[in-house]
């Protein structure tokens, strides 16, 4: 699994509006939704997850990415979103600087396995050199796009 493979023009926001974690979360779930990646009837729900396990402890892991993830009851199949504020959002992160860049990573209970893989994968990803900094300064989606798939 790679993050290219997990990306699509469907589960990407380039220009997130939200002014806080709450709205942020809201606003990704919405767009999966509105793309099929989920049904409308589990979206409070993914939201109550989601923040359960933000109370436990942030996601955001500094360096102005989060990585918010949870396992999700109803949920048939995984999905994933990269969600990209310029502005940034104060998620709380651990070196108190705001978030830029979102990887919201969405599993089944019977999925953890695929769930560990992907998070490590994904921090991985976004542990390269410089590759935040080019998400944040490329003009749109097809640019954004195209950074993910450079090895």
């Amino acid at each position: 699994m790679l993050v290219p493979d997990l990306i699509k023009e469907t589960n990407l926001i380039a220009d997130l509006s939200a002014k806080d974690r709450n709205s942020a979360y809201s606003l990704m779930l919405q767009t999966l939704a509105d793309n099929g990646f989920i049904s409308k009837d589990i979206l409070a729900s993914c939201l109550e997850c989601l923040l359960a396990r933000e109370a436990k402890m942030t996601t955001a892991m500094g360096g102005g990415f989060a990585l918010p993830h949870a396992t999700i009851p109803k949920l048939t199949k995984p999905c994933f979103l990269l969600a990209r504020s310029p502005q940034g959002i104060d998620c709380e992160a651990v070196d108190g600087k705001l978030v830029n860049l979102f990887f919201l990573i969405l599993t089944p209970p019977d999925q953890a396995q695929l769930h560990l893989q992907t998070l490590a994968t994904v921090a991985k990803f976004f542990n390269r050199r410089g590759i935040k900094s080019k998400l944040l300064q490329a003009a749109g989606i097809p640019e954004i796009l195209a950074l993910l798939q450079t090895p």
